[in-house]
């Protein structure tokens, strides 16, 4: 199959998922546009084999098959167009392969893992679903070595941090809960006001502790990258921001986990990208 075909197929993949990526990334040049385009398609394609999957076993038959098809792929062997995608990336911007398989780890962690007893639990699965996003995008932009790793990892924690307090009621309903179990027992807050979507005042002190976490998570991110390389790295730094929005705006509506769902308009969302890509230090150096 051809380079193109392949990049055909993955592109059909984001067209379908409906998401926001597919705005923001056509501000991108064409070969990291296409390398992260890739990547979201390998994302997604192993995401709905565990939602397609009728039960845990199909579910976990399903997670070694891409984890042998990944494999595959990074030896050459690619098995379909999005494993081909996803190898060409690789191998244009040295995409490490542990990073690649965060992405069946963190899945697979979500098919048994209800509950995480303190924080450092939740951290390690916050890295794995989406600080890997962050390593990702930031090799695919250039930015590799310490400090760009640490950027990605409180990056991708805050931003999931951050999905795990707009989604507590949702995820509630399907009985799960990602917050500590640790931090319910400090505030006083049971797993029955959770999944019985009760906001107690105990409920509201334990969500703002959350968030405050979050917000010095997205503070310590951005003190961790130096100028010259968040000028670089400027769509890392849009999806930070956007999330870091987003969490405000929860904070200002006092934290609605059981209400309307919560969100930034699309014109906002591309309003940061076209802001970050515009600026002259992110200009300057994508001439480097």
């Amino acid at each position: 199959m051809s380079h193109a075909a392949a990049m055909a197929a993955c592109r059909a993949v984001l067209a379908r998922s409906g998401s926001s990526f597919r705005t923001a990334f056509r501000l991108l040049p064409a070969e990291p546009r296409d390398a992260l385009t890739a990547f979201y398609a390998y994302c997604r394609e192993v995401d709905d084999a565990v939602d397609e999957a009728p039960d845990e076993l199909c579910a976990r038959r399903a997670l070694a098959g891409w984890r042998a098809r990944l494999e595959a792929a990074l030896a050459g062997r690619p098995g379909g167009p999005v494993e081909e995608a996803l190898a060409w990336a690789a191998g244009r911007y040295r995409l490490p392969r542990a990073h690649l398989e965060l992405v069946i780890e963190g899945v697979e962690q979500d098919l048994a893992q209800r509950r995480f007893r303190t924080f450092q639990e939740l951290h390690a699965y916050c890295y794995r679903v989406a600080s890997a996003v962050g390593l990702v995008c930031a090799a695919v932009q250039g930015g590799r070595g310490a400090e760009v790793e640490l950027y990605a990892e409180l990056s991708g924690v805050a931003v999931q941090l951050t999905n795990v307090l707009r989604d507590l009621g949702e995820d509630a309903a399907r009985g799960r809960i990602y917050l500590p179990l640790e931090d319910l027992e400090a505030f006083g807050v049971s797993e029955a006001d959770i999944l019985g979507r009760r906001p107690t005042p105990a409920l509201g002190q334990l969500l703002r502790f959350e968030a405050a976490r979050a917000q010095a998570l997205y503070a310590q991110a951005a003190a961790a990258l130096p100028p010259a390389l968040a000028a670089r790295l400027y769509f890392c730094e849009a999806l930070r921001e956007t999330y870091q929005r987003l969490l405000a705006r929860l904070v200002a509506a006092d934290l609605p986990v059981f209400g309307a769902r919560v969100s930034l308009p699309a014109w906002e969302k591309l309003l940061v990208v076209l802001r970050r890509r515009l600026s002259p230090a992110a200009l300057w150096a994508g001439r480097a």
